[in-house]
């Protein structure tokens, strides 16, 4: 069986690294040689072109991705020739957060209050329905805390139009929620469904800089899985799915949605009995799925911009899991991510403390 992977970053890198335990072989197509992915798999060289595409498909037995940002098209042509998951309408809806906001409202999935943004005029009603408080973003290609702007004050207005009006926009009312988590979960091609326990997060600048898990919460597991499955009926979703809330007083509001392994599920590479990664492979691979579950408490904690010496972690921290994912550094890049069990919550937590001082230490 081989396994296609569009794309060639840290998460295709890191679920070819997975399949090789599963006796999977992998091909990635990106658009250079020396990607992440490249440490352990096969690289073929994206030209854009139908061509490329079509040899691509020719080689591998099933077609994947490690992230969103895939054009539909491209998607569409390459389902005609072999089986690819999640399909191009998972990726269409998460590509824009007005779909996905607007699908989430069809289910009955709660989330903040939005408009669709098309001028500086609706911005000005919308902000004013929503209390004088709300976060404009880009309906498309925002992450990391990229392409959005809160908006307080009448004079962010016109200073957030300046900024991105060009782009298509929606307006989501502020939640002051209490904290964030993740639910990961997975769906095969017949439609069996399993669910890891939640997972906390903080983020800081927009950017995701601690996990720990499991978050152990019965009603909101219960909450966040039942709003997974909604989605992956109304998709016909296939692969591993990550969806993230924010949680206030109880109850759950749904973010997003990450139609792919997700960087707040890296915890389970050591923390669970199966990675998200193998979970994947399982899902598209059309194998059955193994409950998933933490065997231990688990933080991961991202490196951002630069990276801590590996040798300076380990001497504080020996039972530390480091991942440097080949990337050259830069202000606000991901280069890699440390992770660490412990017996018990404190004990989780003192390990944390103890790698976050290492890595400011580094960054001095």
């Amino acid at each position: 069986m081989k396994v296609g992977i569009l794309g060639g970053g840290q998460l295709a890198q890191l679920l070819a690294l997975a399949a090789r335990d599963l006796d999977i072989e992998t091909l990635c197509l990106c658009e250079r040689d020396d990607e992440p992915a490249s440490r352990y798999s096969p690289i073929m060289l994206d030209d854009g072109g139908d061509a490329t595409l079509k040899k691509f498909a020719d080689a591998v037995d099933v077609i994947t991705l490690e992230n969103e940002n895939v054009a539909t098209t491209r998607l569409n042509f390459l389902s005609a020739l072999k089986p690819v998951y999640p399909g191009a309408k998972a990726i269409e809806k998460s590509q824009d957060r007005w779909l996905e906001k607007s699908m989430f409202k069809a289910l009955d999935i709660a989330t903040v209050p939005f408009a669709n943004i098309t001028s500086e005029a609706e911005l000005n009603t919308a902000w004013q329905s929503f209390d004088h408080n709300a976060v404009l973003k880009t309906r498309r290609f925002g992450y990391d805390g990229k392409g959005q702007m809160r908006l307080k004050h009448a004079d962010d207005i016109t200073k957030a139009w300046a900024v991105l009006g060009q782009m298509p926009l929606i307006l989501e009312g502020f939640l002051a929620f209490d904290f964030e988590v993740s639910l990961i979960g997975a769906r095969n091609v017949s439609g069996q469904t399993v669910f890891y326990p939640l997972i906390k997060n903080q983020h800081t600048d927009g950017i995701l800089r601690l996990s720990t898990a499991p978050f152990i919460d019965a009603a909101l597991q219960a909450q966040a899985e039942q709003a997974m499955q909604k989605i992956f009926a109304a998709l016909d979703y296939v692969g591993v799915l990550a969806f993230e809330f924010f949680v206030k007083d109880g109850q759950l509001y749904a973010n997003e949605i990450a139609p792919r392994v997700h960087n707040s599920g890296h915890l389970t590479l050591e923390g669970a009995n199966i990675s998200q990664f193998h979970l994947h492979l399982l899902s598209v691979t059309k194998q059955l799925l193994p409950t998933p579950e933490f065997v231990a408490p688990t933080a991961m904690i991202n490196l951002i911009g630069t990276l801590p010496k590996q040798e300076d972690v380990l001497a504080k921290v020996p039972a530390a899991h480091y991942y440097d994912y080949g990337k050259s550094p830069r202000l606000g890049r991901k280069l890699g991510h440390i992770s660490v069990s412990a017996s018990n919550a404190g004990e989780l937590d003192a390990l944390v403390l103890k790698i976050k001082r290492v890595e400011s230490e580094g960054n001095h």
